[in-house]
């Protein structure tokens, strides 16, 4: 259960774009901790450079972010242009439009026949999403805690999130279209602080009475941001998702 929300903090965190009013411009330092396979912790440093228009999310010392067979080397999220592009190996980058991300469950569910659940399996299925009301200056941010605990009860996770930042979220403002059943409640939680300019400051999952931390903000550093740090490398060859899709099937045979 730690791993999916492992992958949705780096969805949460990677896909952020601004407006041009957006308070906030400088630099975000995020570190990853991900257990790994044997046990030992692993840790990842992410630089987010925030301008008006565009922010770039890269790993430091060119880490690359993974997960699974997946592999990215950066994400740029160009609120100019509206789309998001993902930097992946072989100097190939993915440009998806927010339309195309709300159609991509529908695809994925017509192409392997996966199915909405039943009233009573999404009821089982659902994770609950409470805001405590407990507030405590975390990392130097005074931050309010929302706890999502798993349908099954195995464990929760804690997440610590502020107001301070003044952080314009941009395009994660508009509600997302398409979304599953069982993936809506976290999505329309997510839209709300994002519109309320929540910043995620600490993350921990609780369970059999051990917490451990997999997400933590460590920098936010308002600074003026150079525009070649926000450009996509001239060496990369730019996909749309159809490309994407197609370049996908074709690596199956």
């Amino acid at each position: 259960m730690i791993r999916t929300f492992i992958l949705m903090t780096l969805f949460i965190s990677t896909n952020l774009s601004t407006a041009i009013q957006a308070q906030f411009n400088g630099i975000l330092d995020i570190q990853l901790y991900i257990k790994n396979d044997v046990g030992i912790t692993d840790t990842s440093l992410i630089h987010m450079y925030v301008t008006p228009e565009r922010i770039l999310m890269q790993g430091a010392e060119e880490e690359s972010i993974k997960s699974g067979n997946y592999e990215a080397s950066g994400l740029l999220i160009r609120q100019d242009q509206r789309d998001f592009v993902l930097m992946m190996g072989k100097n190939q980058a993915l440009k998806l439009t927010k339309s195309e991300i709300e159609s991509f469950f529908t695809m994925i569910s017509t192409i392997f026949g996966i199915e909405e659940p039943t009233s009573q399996g999404l009821t089982e299925s659902k994770s609950s999403v409470v805001i405590t009301g407990r507030v405590e200056n975390i990392n130097g941010y005074p931050s309010k805690e929302i706890r999502i605990t798993d349908a099954d009860g195995s464990g929760y996770a804690t997440i610590w999130t502020t107001t301070k930042l003044d952080m314009d979220w941009g395009l994660l403002k508009e509600p997302w279209l398409n979304s599953p059943d069982w993936l809506r409640d976290a999505t329309d939680r997510a839209t709300i602080e994002f519109q309320s300019k929540s910043v995620p400051v600490l993350m921990t999952w609780t369970s059999d009475g051990e917490t451990v931390t997999f997400y933590e903000l460590t920098r936010a550093e308002k600074t003026a941001v150079a525009k070649a740090m926000v450009e996509l490398p001239s060496n990369y060859q730019l996909l749309g998702f159809s490309d994407w899709i197609m370049l996908q099937m074709m690596q199956q045979y």
